[in-house]
């Protein structure tokens, strides 16, 4: 099998700001920049920006609507994740709102990817990574980590044990190999894989994966996704 390479891109960190006092003397309100991943559902240069922005594990997304162009004049695909610091307008964060966009960064994105045999996992833990947090947006999983920098491709994917595949609950693994050994330094990335192939499947009741984390005691981190029950 050949493993998917992808050269991942810093993004800006998820952390919220404090709202500011203001200037002294000022009765004028500050309010806080939020940054969140999003996903785009549709932008051009002329029109609205329109993105989705799912809270963790959840399948229904807020709304968030940008100014015209906000996205550049070549704007991602629908689909793209995006990396966001904005201020929404109704003042209520995680609500469908008018959003103020000040900054954005695209966000790699790897299908889920089904290995043809297990021996082909062999070193999916070569290159530990440090997980810093981990949740579904929709038919996405988010990984904000730490990696050794390196500006040469790495392998990177999502892969699915094909002696799993049958279950209800498959289990994959986080293979990351930097490909080679050269002296670095930790950055913190944001990382996102498509799982609609497989959360698309109704006998699928969820999705076991397994990350060789050095943060860690054991070395080891097991995240379950489950679906929501249907009623």
């Amino acid at each position: 099998m050949k493993k998917p390479l992808s050269i991942l891109t810093v993004t800006a960190l998820s952390l919220l700001s404090l709202i500011s006092c203001g200037e002294k003397g000022s009765d004028e309100p500050h309010y806080a920049v939020l940054y969140d991943l999003c996903e785009v559902a549709g932008a051009s240069a002329s029109s609205p920006v329109t993105l989705l922005l799912y809270l963790p594990d959840s399948d229904e997304a807020v709304t968030l609507t940008a100014q015209a162009g906000a996205l550049g004049s070549t704007p991602p695909e629908a689909g793209t994740p995006v990396m966001i610091a904005y201020t929404p307008q109704n003042q209520t964060p995680y609500t469908s709102s008018p959003i103020t966009l000040y900054r954005w960064s695209e966000v790699t994105c790897i299908p889920i990817h089904t290995a043809k045999e297990t021996a082909d996992l062999d070193g999916w833990d070569d290159d530990p990574v440090w997980l810093i947090s981990s949740w579904r947006a929709g038919t996405k999983i988010c990984l904000r980590l730490k990696l050794g920098y390196d500006t040469t491709p790495r392998r990177m994917g999502l892969i699915i044990d094909p002696a799993t595949v049958d279950d209800p609950v498959p289990t994959a693994y986080l293979y990351h190999d930097r490909q080679g050994d050269s002296p670095t330094f930790d950055r913190q990335y944001y990382l996102t894989f498509d799982i609609a192939s497989l959360w698309d499947l109704p006998e699928i009741e969820g999705l076991r994966v397994i990350i060789a984390d050095a943060a860690t005691a054991d070395g080891r981190k097991t995240i379950l996704f489950k679906k929501p029950q249907q009623i």
